[in-house]
């Protein structure tokens, strides 16, 4: 019979800390830390840096999302122009394909606007006069298709963009990825 110890997990825990440890620059930002990233993916608040999607737009849902809840919008506004805003906002994401948001300020309103259209569009599932389980599975299902073109779409422009450099996903020897690299080969992972 296997003798099985409390402190027979702490290397494993210790082992997966050191692990995140060194993607903590990545985990915050989503982004390697390279200029092609920096100029126009991410925000930098003190010495860390934030995927400018994230920072912006998680908050900004969940603020518009908050708002129309205590302001009771959602009771007042036709569902119909709620949807209408929605997609009208939602529909910014057109803006990235097109290159209209090369510059920073552009792409802060662009992640704005999807977020804020993301807000009343949950707002539309919700006030839809269904049971709770069928607008929660609406809820699921719009927002897991959205979140998936979503993401599809970023991994396709990090790879598309990856793939243009010199370094061509060449981690080892990238810039971007530096300090990642180094720090998993100092803790044993490499």
């Amino acid at each position: 019979m296997r003798n099985y110890s409390p402190n027979a997990k702490k290397p494993i825990i210790k082992s997966f800390k050191k692990y995140l440890k060194c993607y903590k620059s990545l985990i915050l930002s989503h982004h390697p830390n390279c200029e092609r990233f920096a100029k126009n993916h991410t925000l930098n608040v003190g010495k860390h840096r934030f995927c400018m999607g994230c920072f912006i737009g998680y908050p900004t849902i969940l603020i518009t999302i908050i708002f129309m809840f205590f302001l009771k919008l959602y009771a007042f506004v036709n569902r119909d122009i709620l949807l209408i805003l929605s997609l009208i906002c939602i529909s910014s994401l057109a803006l990235s394909p097109l290159n209209l948001t090369k510059k920073k300020p552009i792409k802060i309103i662009q992640k704005f606007l999807i977020s804020v259209g993301l807000g009343l569009l949950f707002w539309w599932i919700w006030t839809a006069k269904n049971t709770f389980y069928i607008n929660l599975l609406f809820f699921i299902l719009i927002f897991g298709f959205l979140f998936f073109v979503l993401n599809a779409y970023h991994g396709y422009r990090l790879f598309y963009i990856c793939k243009k450099c010199i370094y061509s996903l060449d981690w080892e020897n990238c810039p971007g990825f530096k300090e990642i690299y180094d720090c998993l080969k100092k803790a044993g992972f490499k």
